[in-house]
């Protein structure tokens, strides 16, 4: 692929998006991008934004014209069990849509899941690309995230599809408009105001690491391989110190938390919480993969992980920046 080239991308908008967008310009490419409700900020001669929906096919048909790359990464990430409907029809249904539409084009496409799509591992036993997808039994955005994996590597086998699938951590850092569900998390982190925080942890990766590793996927990726795109990982007390090192919320222990999470609702009434507890969230803490190994990207891809606490002091002086602190 020669740069100018144009790429097209779903979930223009997003945390991710926003990221990718950006570094694609920086980058030389052109690009033409979907967001759903609010025009974004971005704005470029060699940016074309389109508002539609991820479930219009002639939307998704009008945003690949003349392209070489569709990078779909629009999804509803639901850490609770409501809106199911729109959940899976976004997450499922959508990326059947993008997938026909690429097949039609003869487009490469680039499918952002999660790591959320495949069954934790037990004991902190590695993490990797080999984990068994999520089922029914599990929790509905996990779920859907396989169900749509899963879509994309069938078309692969089956109708020749050009494509990969990019499987990120939990994704943090600059820049973080809207702010995301973790943005929003370090910012009442550094206020002080969440009251009290529980065991258990993330595996973070920087946006700008992850949106990078994307771009060089275009050339570097393989059809049909899954990459998981890591970080590193820390515990919830560990990463409120690395927002503000003088905050000292209380910790609660998370099976307590678990146990006591159908009254959450009230919780979050009375804390006005922008990343709800809820029993989906409590255990995503709990089996959050501590030993993630992303060496797949790292050596075919030129994945690259930067310190955590460099992640989160750049996404705070951002929000200097942005008088949103």
């Amino acid at each position: 692929m020669t740069k100018k080239q144009q790429i097209s991308l779903t979930g223009g908008s997003g945390h991710l998006g926003t990221c990718l967008i950006t570094l694609l310009l920086e980058q030389q490419f052109t690009v033409k991008a979907l967001y759903k409700n609010n025009l974004p900020k971005i704005k470029h001669p060699n940016l074309i934004w389109i508002k539609g929906d991820v479930k219009d096919k002639n939307c998704i048909e009008k945003l690949i014209e003349n392209t070489s790359v569709l990078v779909h990464s629009a999804s509803i990430i639901s850490i609770g069990e409501k809106k199911r409907d729109t959940v899976y029809h976004t997450n499922v249904i959508g990326t059947e849509i993008v997938i026909e539409a690429c097949l039609n084009k003869n487009i490469q496409l680039i499918y952002i899941s999660s790591s959320n799509a495949v069954k934790e591992t037990i004991n902190d036993d590695v993490f990797d690309e080999s984990r068994p997808y999520k089922t029914e039994t599990d929790f509905l955005y996990g779920y859907t995230k396989a169900l749509a994996e899963q879509n994309v590597l069938k078309a692969v086998t089956t109708k020749s599809l050009d494509a990969l699938i990019i499987r990120p951590t939990s994704i943090i850092g600059p820049p973080d408009y809207i702010p995301s569900h973790f943005g929003q998390t370090i910012l009442d982190m550094y206020h002080g105001n969440i009251p009290a925080l529980t065991t258990g942890g993330y595996n973070l990766v920087d946006v700008r690491d992850v949106s990078q590793t994307i771009i060089n996927s275009f050339i570097k990726g393989k059809t049909g391989a899954v990459y998981l795109v890591g970080g590193n990982y820390f515990s919830l007390k560990e990463i409120s110190k690395m927002a503000n090192s003088k905050r000292n919320p209380i910790i609660i222990p998370l099976d307590i938390l678990i146990f006591l999470s159908p009254l959450f609702s009230v919780f979050n009434k009375l804390f006005k919480m922008r990343w709800p507890v809820t029993r989906e969230s409590l255990v995503i803490l709990k089996k959050a993969p501590k030993n993630v190994d992303s060496s797949k990207a790292i050596e075919n891809l030129n994945h690259t992980i930067r310190p955590t606490k460099n992640s989160i002091e750049n996404l705070i002086s951002w929000f200097k920046t942005e008088n949103k602190i």
